[in-house]
């Protein structure tokens, strides 16, 4: 009675067992996954924010790797200094002009008929002093193209800088914990010491 209970079970369940159906993968259902797949990879490649493209915005026109990184607070700076340079090379030639100028007049004892050029000569402005003057000016405007050239080159540092670090996320949970410790050593002295406790929240 048992055995026949137990077959007419077994065969009863096995009415109603459905198998595992293999199913056709549909061709235009993969396709179309492939697609998805193909943009989002291009997607994905064009947001990526790209260092080299910072350095050249920044190479052709100064500040524009800082708008391309979004840190516009950055570009006044960046115009600020080349003004600064500028200005400061300008001035400092122009002194340089004066000066030979003057030089050249009392070496050949020329009277020129330029006002501020006779005024430097009245006061007593006289070869050495002249010279010292010309070499002072020349050598200020030589450092300023110099200068200039460095912020040229940090302007251009500077957005690939940003670019790379635009996808470095810092997190807010991350915590440093810095505290002074002092300690009893066996010979009943104090140590002390510091403890860094780094956490991840």
């Amino acid at each position: 009675m048992q055995k026949s209970l137990f077959v007419f079970i077994f065969l009863f369940a096995a009415v109603f067992a459905k198998g595992q159906e293999i199913q056709k993968a549909d061709s235009s259902n993969l396709r179309l996954a492939n697609e998805n797949k193909e943009i989002q990879q291009f997607q994905s490649q064009d947001t990526i924010h790209s260092p080299r493209r910072a350095a050249l915005y920044s190479a052709i026109i100064p500040g524009m790797g800082q708008f391309y990184n979004e840190k516009y607070w950055k570009i006044p700076i960046v115009y600020a200094l080349g003004a600064l340079a500028i200005n400061q090379i300008k001035q400092n030639h122009q002194n340089y002009l004066l000066f030979r100028n003057i030089y050249i007049n009392l070496n050949d004892g020329i009277a020129e008929n330029n006002d501020q050029i006779q005024n430097y000569i009245d006061i007593g402005f006289d070869l050495e002093r002249s010279n010292r003057t010309i070499d002072r000016y020349k050598r200020d405007r030589d450092y300023w193209i110099i200068l200039s050239g460095l912020f040229y080159i940090l302007n251009i540092v500077d957005a690939t800088v940003d670019a790379h670090l635009r996808e470095f996320n810092i997190n807010p949970d991350l915590s440093l914990n810095v505290q002074p410790e002092f300690k009893r050593n066996p010979y009943n002295n104090m140590t002390a010491g510091l403890t860094l406790n780094f956490r991840l929240k």
